[in-house]
């Protein structure tokens, strides 16, 4: 059995922010039972691979009840969450320490570049200012953590900023970042090219052997082992299973729809999941059905056709931007390989 790990959405899409941009706001929410997370860990723990992985996800999981912590905590697995930060407090962030949890921090930058990102009441200023302050406390805690930052209107043309920003105020050397390509506030190719191509300058200057950003990373990887470490410029979209709060699971977070439900933990084994023929087709979809104009790219074994989740027609709305942001770093992310200390 190919070695995959859970993206566990423990709550759905309940959040105690209303982000504009969140492809995820209009998927039901609820909260897993205790009795779902059991037979999920349970029989996970058994599958015959070594390396396993769980995420919390949302939504926000922190909104999750304690069982579900416990539950994690309870196996020798790497354990992980992506949280806006918010909910952070003293007693969790200890708790996320002593549990050796991995934590993705959320923020898009200062605080402008976080405007997309409000409370329920619409105060982006409030949510900005609650995020650093959790963050703050995960540092203080010495928690591992990552930031996050979705690429949307509110960021795209202020790349250095928003690097800067992350870099200077806080004390993670690792960062993501992920594309907006909707349902609002979507990207251009244009813009997503030359957001790339500016961050990459900015973090070439002194940080290539510093700071990790995680699609730099992947095509490092891709340059010098021939794999990618990032699922969206992977060959195949099968590396993670998603499990909902009601336990059904899907093939990606991005395509959490009815007609790509492969079961449920409590009625199917992971293996007549993994057999079936909707992952089946799902995961080899990826590149299959690539035209021939894209075959032919130079660039397509860096980017795969793009993550489906960008593609229009079968082509990736932000094409021409991967293609100038290749054009501009692949023959100097070989001199960062080559003069690597």
């Amino acid at each position: 059995m190919k070695p995959f790990s859970i993206l566990l959405k423990p709550v759905g899409s309940a959040c105690n922010l209303k982000c504009s941009y969140c492809f995820y706001s209009d998927h039901p929410s609820g909260v897993i039972a205790e009795e779902t997370v059991g037979k999920m860990l349970s029989s996970y723990a058994k599958l015959p691979f070594s390396q396993k992985s769980v995420a919390l996800q949302g939504g926000e999981p922190l909104l999750a009840p304690g069982y579900v912590f416990d539950a994690l905590e309870a196996y020798p697995m790497m354990r992980s969450l992506q949280t806006n930060a918010t909910l952070i407090t003293p007693e969790i962030a200890h708790r996320l320490k002593k549990g050796s949890w991995l934590v993705g921090a959320s923020l898009d930058g200062g605080e402008i570049a976080n405007r997309l990102r409000c409370t329920a009441g619409g105060e982006s200023a409030t949510a900005f200012e609650n995020a650093c302050a959790g963050i703050r406390l995960l540092e203080s805690a010495d928690v591992d953590y990552n930031l996050l930052s979705v690429v949307s209107q509110a960021n795209v043309d202020n790349a250095a900023d928003v690097y800067r920003y992350l870099k200077s105020n806080f004390k993670t050397r690792f960062h993501q970042y992920i594309e907006c390509t909707g349902p609002c506030n979507e990207i251009t190719a244009d813009q997503w090219g030359n957001f790339l191509v500016a961050l990459f300058d900015e973090w070439s200057k002194e940080d290539a052997y510093t700071i990790s950003i995680r699609l730099f990373d992947s095509i490092v990887s891709k340059l010098v082992r021939g794999e990618h470490t990032q699922c969206s410029l992977a060959p195949r979209c099968d590396g993670y299973l998603v499990v909902e709060y009601d336990g059904s699971v899907y093939p990606c977070d991005f395509h959490v729809h009815e007609n790509l439900c492969l079961g449920n933990i409590l009625t199917h084994t992971w293996e007549e999941m993994l057999e079936s023929g909707v992952y089946k087709k799902f995961a080899a979809a990826k590149t299959a059905p690539l035209p021939e104009k894209c075959r032919a790219c130079p660039y397509v074994r860096f980017c795969n056709g793009d993550c489906p989740r960008s593609r229009r027609q079968n082509k990736s709305i932000l094409c021409d931007g991967w293609k100038k942001f290749f054009a501009h770093s692949l023959e100097q992310f070989k001199e960062i390989i080559e003069s690597a200390p």
